[in-house]
C-alpha cells in the first residue's frame, strides 16, 4: 500500500471485470485415464479367461466340483484389481517414457515396477479371495506361496505387456505452450465498459475485495483476490511487493533500505510503497 496514503478509486467507479479465459481443467486427461482403465479390464479379463479353463479342468482332476458362479467373481475381480493399478502405470509411463534419450534407463525402471507390483497384486488377491470367496479372515501362509509360485511370472508377463501397450498406444505429450498471461483487462465503470491494457498498470493494491488497478493518476477497480490475479499476470513484469502490492518491475526507479529489513520501493510515477523482507529477493531478481 502506498505510504504518502494515495486516495483509492471511487467505489461507484468499478464493478465487475471479464479477464481472459481461466486455466484449462485437465478433462482430457480424465477421459484418456478412464479410457485405459476400462481398456485394462477388459485386458485382465481376457487373460484370466485364458487361464481359466486350465484351472477348472485342475479342479475336477482333483475331484472338486466346479463353482462357475465363483469363478465368474474370481475373473471379475481380477479384472478390477487390474483395472486398478492403470493410473499407476500410465504415471509410470508419463515420469518414465521408453522413448528418448533415457529410454534404456526408463525401462529398466519400469521393469523393477513391474517385479515389484505382481507379487503385490498377487498377495491382494489371495486375500480378496479369502474374503470374498471362502469367508476367511485370512488367507493361509501356504496358500500365498503356492499363489506365487504358481502366477508370479504370469503377472508380470501381464502387466509388461499392458505396460508395453500403454507406451505405444498411448499419445506423446504435446510441448509445454508458453503461458497466456493476461494482457487486457474489460471493465464496467459508470454503465460503460472499458478496455484496459496491462502494460499500462504501475502498480495493483488489494482494497477489500477489489484489486485497485493503478494507471497514472487514474485507479480502476476490479472485484477479484490478489492471488488470483497474480496468477494470470506475467511474472517477468509484475512482482509482489507486500502481501497487498504488486508493482510493474519497468516502474521501478529505486529501493531503499529500511532498519527493521523491510524496504521501501520508489516508482517512476512517484509513488513509495513499502517492500517487505519476505518479497525483497524476488524483487531484486527481477529487477
Amino acid at each position: 500500500m502506498p505510504l504518502d496514503g494515495a486516495a483509492g478509486a471511487d467505489d461507484t467507479g468499478a464493478a465487475m471485470t471479464s479477464l481472459i479465459p481461466g486455466r484449462t481443467h485437465a478433462s482430457h486427461e480424465t477421459r484418456q485415464v478412464w479410457r485405459w482403465t476400462l481398456a485394462a479390464f477388459a485386458y485382465w479379463l481376457v487373460f484370466m479367461s485364458v487361464l481359466e479353463p486350465g484351472n477348472l479342468v485342475d479342479a475336477v482332476g482333483h475331484g472338486a466340483r466346479p463353482n462357475l458362479l465363483q469363478e465368474a467373481t474370481r475373473l471379475i475381480g481380477a479384472g478390477v484389481l487390474g483395472a486398478a493399478l492403470t493410473p499407476l502405470l500410465l504415471a509410470l509411463a508419463h515420469r518414465f517414457p521408453v522413448r528418448g534419450a533415457r529410454r534404456l534407463r526408463n525401462a529398466a525402471v519400469q521393469g523393477l515396477c513391474t517385479l515389484c507390483l505382481a507379487p503385490g497384486l498377487i498377495v491382494l488377491s489371495c486375500l480378496l479371495a479369502a474374503w470374498m470367496l471362502f469367508g476367511q479372515a485370512w488367507p493361509s501362509l501356504e496358500n500365498i506361496r503356492d499363489a506365487l509360485l504358481a502366477n508370479t511370472l504370469l503377472v508380470v508377463f501381464c502387466l509388461a505387456g499392458f505396460q508395453a501397450a500403454i507406451q505405444v498406444w498411448r499419445p506423446t505429450p504435446a510441448a509445454p505452450q508458453a503461458t497466456a498471461w493476461l494482457s487486457r483487462i474489460t471493465i464496467k465503470a459508470r454503465g460503460r465498459m472499458e478496455v484496459l491494457d496491462v502494460a499500462q498498470v504501475d502498480w495493483i493494491e488489494t482494497q477489500g475485495n477489489y484489486q485497485a488497478l493503478h494507471v497514472g493518476d487514474q485507479v480502476h477497480l476490479i472485484r477479484k483476490t490478489s492471488a488470483d490475479l497474480a496468477a494470470e499476470l506475467d511474472p517477468s513484469r509484475f512482482v509482489r511487493v507486500h502481501r497487498q502490492t504488486i508493482v510493474a518491475a519497468d516502474r521501478v526507479s529505486g529501493i531503499e533500505p529500511l532498519p527493521n529489513g523491510d524496504a521501501i520501493v520508489r516508482l517512476t510515477t512517484g509513488e513509495d510503497l513499502r517492500l517487505s523482507r519476505r518479497h525483497r529477493k524476488a524483487l531484486i531478481a527481477s529487477l
